[in-house]
């Protein structure tokens, strides 16, 4: 495969130095030092961030959590930049060998993963423990109490809208690692494992946000002692709408990517003007 021109046409200058599987890394690893700069802004002017979320760390550490998460995201930055490292020494802008070392930046994903999962005590185990817990709760668009930590559950499920894109290339990237004859390293492939998985995926967190907002809508309809701070719910009704307008695009993207004039009566011009 070696300066075969079809391999050379499908990766671009910057695909070769930073392929899909590697973008994502870094942007996640980006998500951890953005949490960590908000929280130093955030305790410079003294807004204490874990009363909002209704987070304690339970612990006796004398760091303030943005010094902690920072030491979390310098932990997982020095693999990715070894990873980094070792890929351009192996790869040298060839793109036979970056198609063929596919497995550098994969296991840095899979690194990344066990960082948050191993119970490991200089790693902010309650913090990540926390992180995994309203994950949870989230993921199947559930939303806790104000005493329970509504607040941090809505920030998380703000941020998986934002992070909406990386979690259908996280996905592309495993399905072509997986896949045969094809290379995580490759040209994305936003077709792999059907037509309409990757649309589906971008769509889970704003799924996530509209039920959450149409459960607060359902707890004040249903609260007695309603005030005029809660209002009459309007406001969550207001929020679902947003986070629905998200769905047409996505499907209207969806048919553009997989367009078949046999099964849509619209003409691929008049598919875009939409």
């Amino acid at each position: 495969m070696d300066g075969d021109p079809a391999v050379e046409s499908e990766l671009d200058s910057f695909s070769l130095i930073l392929p899909l599987p590697f973008r994502i890394a870094f942007i996640l690893v980006l998500g951890v030092w953005a949490w960590g700069v908000n929280l130093h802004y955030l305790y410079l002017l003294k807004i204490d961030v874990p009363s909002l979320i209704k987070y304690s760390s339970r612990t006796s550490s004398p760091l303030p959590h943005h010094q902690r998460t920072y030491a979390l995201a310098t932990t997982i930055t020095g693999p990715l930049l070894i990873s980094l490292f070792f890929f351009w020494t192996l790869t040298r802008g060839n793109p036979a060998a970056v198609l063929s070392w596919d497995i550098i930046p994969q296991f840095y994903l899979f690194l990344l993963c066990l960082f948050f999962l191993i119970p490991y005590k200089r790693l902010s185990p309650h913090g990540r423990f926390r992180f995994l817990t309203t994950l949870k709760r989230v993921s199947i668009g559930g939303i806790a109490e104000a005493q329970d930590g509504r607040f941090g559950d809505i920030l998380l499920a703000d941020v998986l809208t934002s992070y909406s894109k990386v979690l259908g290339d996280l996905f592309v990237s495993l399905c072509m690692f997986f896949s045969s004859g094809k290379s995580s390293t490759d040209k994305p492939d936003r077709g792999c494992g059907g037509t309409y998985i990757v649309p589906i995926i971008i769509s889970i967190p704003s799924i996530i946000r509209l039920r959450q907002c149409l459960i607060e809508y359902t707890r004040v309809r249903h609260n007695p002692q309603k005030t005029a701070a809660t209002g009459w719910g309007g406001q969550h009704l207001a929020n679902a709408l947003k986070y629905s307008s998200a769905f047409p695009v996505i499907i209207l993207s969806a048919l553009q990517r997989g367009y078949d004039p046999t099964r849509i009566a619209l003409s691929e011009t008049g598919l875009f003007r939409l």
